[in-house]
């Protein structure tokens, strides 16, 4: 069973390239969150074609990541699932960016579901493989799904909460995506070093 878990975490940690994408997409994510912040009275119009944008850049890094890493640590077909859920809706608010008030919270409080189960999931993976970071992974799934619940549930709170749930979870959800980029460049130095030294 150990040498099973054991091969499973080193094809993880050599297919693991590409995990600047994930920090780039939560850095971009974590500007937009600021943006909704900075800029609350802007048009819809170019509030969903931001949100479109960073969708599409998001659903491109994820199954850039997911297919380059074909292993059973990063949860790589739910991965592919969300990447594929971000291209639709990016291109859906890119197409159509005369949404209305309350049609574009509901779009991003899906998105952000997703995002947050994928962090929970991704949470308990590493806590399978007894790697450090699972419980910070977990919480910060729970809390996100709890803000994007938020969301959907009580959209007629007003405006102005709209725009601070909206900003605070972009910038947690970005914060999140930065801590697994950097939680998967770890694991995957950490076997690039193991292989160096096997050569050696």
């Amino acid at each position: 069973m150990e040498n099973f878990i054991e091969n499973i975490i080193g094809k993880a940690g050599k297919a693991i390239r590409h995990w600047w994408l994930l920090l780039v997409s939560g850095i971009l994510t974590i500007a937009a969150g600021i943006v909704v912040f900075c800029f609350p009275a802007e048009s819809y119009v170019t509030l969903s074609i931001m949100f479109g944008v960073l969708m599409l850049v998001n659903g491109v890094t994820e199954l850039a990541v997911s297919i380059s890493s074909r292993n059973y640590f990063m949860m790589r077909g739910y991965t592919i699932i969300g990447g594929v859920l971000d291209l639709i809706l990016g291109i859906f608010l890119c197409a159509y960016p005369q949404i209305t008030l309350a049609l574009l919270p509901v779009i991003l409080g899906i998105w952000i579901m997703y995002h947050s189960i994928m962090a929970i999931g991704f949470g308990a993976d590493l806590n399978t493989f007894k790697v450090k970071g699972s419980g910070w992974a977990i919480a910060g799934g729970i809390l996100l799904l709890i803000l994007s619940l938020l969301i959907l549930i009580i959209p007629s709170i007003g405006a102005a909460a709209i725009v601070v749930l909206t900003g605070s979870a972009l910038v947690f959800t970005g914060a999140l995506m930065i801590a697994v980029s950097l939680r998967l460049r770890k694991i995957h130095n950490y076997f690039q070093y193991k292989d160096a030294e096997e050569i050696k």
